[in-house]
């Protein structure tokens, strides 16, 4: 005889803010492919006329302002590596050998506009709850699609808008540093 058990439902709990990052990351993804096709239709259209195709501010701007879920990260984090070494709960990013906090990163020409960027709080790494620098804080990075604008050549009130790859800042590791060797 086969019995099923049943799982507890899961609660949505704000007060874990790590959910929200994975729902800002899953909201990247399917930006990113929303991007994609977009660009798509871009390098279609410039391939059937022979150049490139300008867009006005109203088009350009509903790519740049789409809807996005609520976050609840705390961007005003102004934490030193010392504090975060003292209480290492709750959050990932503070339980962390190598602990970062979040920052905005705006650029106008770009779509998205903003993106959250990791910085490191500790140049070594925390063991035993005090910093060690015989180690080193480094940031893991991993490629975002984004689109940058520019003004279009034909008309100064349109844009044009091409494909690009962002390199973001989305962690911190501990790692042994870099010996050269002489």
């Amino acid at each position: 005889m086969v019995t099923a058990t049943r799982r507890a439902a899961r609660t949505w709990n704000p007060e874990q803010p790590h959910i929200y990052l994975y729902l800002y990351i899953f909201f990247l993804n399917c930006l990113q492919f929303s991007l994609l096709v977009f660009n798509d239709h871009l390098s279609a259209a410039a391939a059937a006329g022979g150049r490139s195709r300008c867009f006005s501010a109203e088009q350009v701007d509903r790519r740049r302002h789409p809807g996005r879920p609520g976050l609840a990260v705390d961007l005003q984090d102004a934490r030193t590596c010392a504090q975060t070494a003292a209480d290492t709960r709750g959050d990932l990013s503070n339980r962390s050998l190598s602990p970062w906090r979040y920052r905005l990163n705006e650029e106008d020409d770009r779509i998205p506009h903003q993106i959250l960027f990791a910085e490191c709080l500790c140049s070594g790494c925390i063991i035993n709850r005090h910093e060690d620098l015989s180690y080193n804080s480094v940031p893991v990075f991993a490629p975002l699609a984004v689109l940058r604008t520019s003004p279009c050549p034909r008309d100064p009130n349109k844009f044009t808008v091409n494909k690009a790859v962002v390199s973001v800042p989305v962690g911190c590791t501990c790692a042994a540093p870099k010996y050269i060797l002489k």
